[in-house]
């Protein structure tokens, strides 16, 4: 089955797959092996302190695997002009990447220079509104993180089934579904809601070619989604300020380290037989979405 979208077009992926950025770890071996497996994989710029590291990761994944692969920054106040992110872009784009993914923070200025490079933008949002505020930016695309992922939440945060209902009130531009997909189940459900991709981070935080330490990567394996403690400190706020989550509700149904390669396989199996239980194709799932 061809697995075409808006998004897998438009990056020229196998699979509407993308890897969600992480912090301090070198990522290069994980984003090489979700992309050669037909993902896309995605190297976190700030995780790369010198221009030659952040050049050196690049150079690994392209030789690891011809599929196409993106960058991820995480913007704050302090990204001007001027900042080491616009040489990082600028590496980029000598390199031949084609996919910016922006984060965190309004992206306005790095994002026009993205789009003079003619590269793809993709930023990231974690409330609708954000989400419109990325549209009126001529973002290409959207990420919308519900409240079940990871990462920075922000306490104005939505669940993903109330995003994914409500998108096509307020967005026209591709959105890629976020927060608490793991399987071929959640990747399928957020399609039929219409989104064109899904990003997902927790889920490959435990396969072998993941950097994370050991301890972390069994702590999610070990995790109950159903155990109250951990609900509490995914799902509610405590302050009405941002705060980090170092896991998502995306806790794989393994109980050992499997490869990307194993996961992904997966993830499109399960969707496929799905698919023909149904008796849907592709094309015809494309054409609900739209």
């Amino acid at each position: 089955m061809r697995w075409k979208t808006k998004i897998t077009e438009m990056i020229g992926c196998q699979y509407p797959i993308i890897l969600g950025a992480f912090a301090g770890y070198d990522n290069k071996e994980l984003t090489a092996a979700i992309s050669k497996a037909g993902g896309v994989g995605v190297l976190t710029a700030s995780s790369y302190e010198t221009e030659n590291e952040f050049r050196s990761a690049i150079h690994y994944v392209k030789n690891i695997t011809n599929n196409p692969f993106g960058i991820n920054f995480s913007v704050d106040t302090k990204v001007k002009p001027g900042h080491p992110y616009y040489r990082y872009l600028k590496i980029a784009k000598e390199e031949g990447i084609k996919t910016i993914i922006t984060a965190a923070f309004k992206a306005e200025d790095l994002g026009n220079r993205i789009k003079e490079k003619d590269m793809v933008w993709i930023h990231k949002a974690t409330t609708m509104r954000h989400a419109i505020s990325a549209e009126k930016m001529k973002t290409d695309a959207i990420i919308l993180t519900g409240l079940e992922g990871g990462g920075l939440k922000n306490p104005q945060q939505n669940t993903f089934l109330i995003n994914m209902v409500n998108i096509n009130k307020f967005l026209k531009k591709p959105i890629i579904a976020s927060g608490g997909i793991c399987d071929g189940k959640g990747m399928l459900a957020a399609l039929i809601l219409g989104a064109q991709a899904v990003h997902m981070c927790t889920a490959f935080l435990p396969t072998i070619e993941s950097p994370i330490p050991e301890m972390w990567k069994k702590q999610i394996i070990n995790t109950n989604c159903f155990d109250p403690e951990f609900i509490e400190k995914v799902l509610h706020f405590k302050s009405n300020r941002p705060q980090y989550t170092d896991m998502s509700m995306a806790i794989p149904n393994i109980d050992h380290f499997i490869s990307v390669e194993e996961l992904i396989n997966h993830m499109i199996s399960e969707a496929e037989s799905l698919l023909k239980n149904l008796n849907i194709n592709m094309d015809e799932l494309v054409d609900f979405t739209k």
